[in-house]
């Protein structure tokens, strides 16, 4: 969260295995948020068969920083043999906790995104 209790965020698909800038997405910022929601509609082109039996898509969710750099909230992951080409699939998931930052300013950057992982797992479990 920002110094105002929210957060700007936005989502970085990124296709796995794979380093090229096609594999590579980004949703809109979404302005002063805790609970985003993106209606955006990202495509990824050229995708085969082979593709969608070996790739897997990261969906990472950051909090964009004008003043620093961009912090990492969490980040999901979802093989792509779990989804059919042309049907609509909703998943429900948890972010998952980020991985461990070496400098301690980096480590207290991710515990507040933890925290805020943290705060969706209880808001979602007493729904």
């Amino acid at each position: 969260m920002d110094f105002n209790g929210l957060a700007d965020p936005y989502v970085k698909l990124h296709l796995l295995p794979g380093a090229s800038k096609a594999n590579k997405l980004k949703t809109k910022t979404i302005r002063n948020s805790l609970n985003p929601v993106w209606n955006e509609t990202l495509t990824y082109f050229g995708i085969t068969e082979e593709d969608m039996h070996r790739k897997t898509l990261r969906l990472t969710v950051c909090d964009e920083d004008k003043l620093t750099h961009n912090e990492l909230i969490g980040e999901s992951r979802v093989p792509l043999k779990r989804v059919k080409p042309n049907q609509t699939k909703h998943f429900h998931t948890c972010l998952e906790h980020p991985p461990p930052l070496p400098s301690p300013t980096a480590m207290g950057e991710a515990l507040r995104g933890i925290s805020c992982y943290l705060r969706e797992v209880r808001t979602h479990k007493s729904d």
